[in-house]
Order: C-alpha cells, then structure tokens, then sequence
C-alpha cells in the first residue's frame, strides 16, 4: 500500500484542512525526503511535512514518535513540537515554525563560530543523555536501510569507518547534524530541526555530519570538545566518517536527480 505523497496530491486541500485562517503557502523546494511547506496563519507560521516515499513515511512516523517521548527542557536550544496526521492512510506532520535562520544561509564571524561550536558540543552531551523508549536503529542500520532506497551498486563497504567507530560504544544521535538543520538567531545557535535520522551511533557521528558540510567550523568544534573529554587521536576517524556521509549524500543525490529533479539540492560549503 502507498503510504507516500505524489506531486499529483492536493496539498492545499489537506493543509486547509488541518489549520484555520490560512493566509498563504509556499512550498519550500530542498526537502530531500519530504515535500515540505511553509504556511502563514492567524495564529503563527507552520510546517507540513508530506514523505516522498514509503521508507521516509517509516521515519516521519519514528521521528514523531521519538519527540513525543521526552521533555524537550532537557536540551538547550529549541525542537519542533510535531503533529502525527494522516490523510487516506498517509502520514504526514505539522508543527509550529521555530524562530532562526539556517546556519547553512549565515555567515558567521570568528567569535560566533566558537560560540557556535561550543552550543552545538553542548546540545551533543544533552542529546546523548536522552532517554526514550522509542525503538531506535543504530546510523549504520538505518544507513543500510536507505542504501535500498538509493539504488544499485551501492557499496557497503565505504560505511566501514562508521561501523569501527560504532563498535567503541553508542550514544543517542541526531543522525543528520548538518548546518541545514541548524538554526541560528541573533549570531546564536537557537534551535534544531529534523530528527527523521535520529538513531543511536558514535559520539563523533554527529560531528562528522557537522564539519563535513562545514569544514570552517573543524578546529572551532574540535578545540571545544576536547574541552569536554574529546580523545584528540580521533580527528582522524572523524574525518573518515565525513567520507561515509559524502559517500550516502553523493548516492541519495544521484537517486534525487533521477526521481525528483525538482528538488534544489544544498551547495557544500567550501
């Protein structure tokens, strides 16, 4: 059964449904995995989040599950409050708007970025203190698991690093820390978006996804975990994993051209 959402669908239809005096909708063009739209209300701006295919329906319905299942005053800096809906048997979320700018669009002087690294450490150690009792794959898991979706020839083997690095322990993890799903309000890290990845993995998974998209924060994040405990030898791993995470990206993108070249894809910072 399609539990997934075509171009074809009526969004309009099922956003008017779900919120009262809507003023305006704009559809937001870089949802990879979800057709994603931004909607003006009487009563604020929200997010709606329809999954493109059945396996990101499975991941919209385990992020939803895994935010509902602890207090979000554990952590620091703000994360959606989402909505599970469904329309003819079909999951999709809603949830208010936080406040921010993505840190993908900021540029950022010398100082926010160590302000930055030391926010982005700290909501780490908060996060991998989380209990839940959601059921919770681990990164390389659910890494294979989207290998499927990518298409053939994929090569398990290049997720090898992550593997070593998961086999010394596992933490709650985001699972895609990027400076996409960073938000940054006033020079200041201010929230978190996007927790469809979420999983238990290495500690320096996560940081992997974050200075892999955004190499000029490397010596910032490295400088501040160290602080914290952070092994130094193992800026060599982490740098490894940014390879599995360019690997995963550069297949799944391939997979986006192919299938929904509608999509503007995130540029790399360089």
């Amino acid at each position: 059964m399609r539990k997934f959402f075509k171009d074809s669908d009526d969004f309009f239809y099922i956003i008017n449904s779900q919120v009262k005096s809507v003023k305006s909708i704009s559809q937001i063009s870089t949802g990879w995995t979800n057709f994603v739209f931004r909607v003006k209300a009487r009563d604020g701006t929200y997010i709606f989040r329809f999954p493109r295919n059945n396996f990101f329906s499975k991941q919209l319905e385990k992020e939803c599950a895994f935010l509902a299942s602890f207090d979000h005053t554990l952590l620091s800096v703000k994360i959606p409050k989402m909505k599970l809906c469904s329309f003819i048997g079909r999951p999709f979320s809603v949830h208010k708007a936080l406040k921010g700018k993505p840190l993908s669009k900021c540029k950022l002087h010398f100082w926010q970025k160590q302000k930055l690294a030391w926010s982005a450490a700290k909501f780490l150690m908060e996060l991998s203190s989380i209990h839940t009792s959601v059921p919770l794959p681990t990164t390389s898991e659910f890494l294979r698991q989207l290998s499927l979706v990518s298409g053939t020839g994929y090569e398990l083997k290049k997720h090898t690093p992550l593997l070593f690095a998961e086999r010394r322990g596992l933490v709650l993890s985001h699972g895609d820390f990027n400076p996409g799903n960073i938000l940054i309000r006033h020079g200041k890290m201010c929230g978190v978006l996007d927790f469809a990845f979420v999983s238990y993995s290495s500690p320096l998974d996560d940081i992997a996804r974050l200075v892999g998209r955004m190499p000029t924060l490397k010596d910032f994040m490295f400088y501040q975990l160290e602080k914290i405990g952070f092994d130094a030898s193992d800026k060599a791993l982490v740098m490894q994993i940014c390879g599995v995470w360019d690997y995963v990206e550069q297949r799944y993108i391939e997979y986006i051209k192919r299938e929904h070249p509608d999509i503007i894809l995130p540029e790399k910072e360089s």
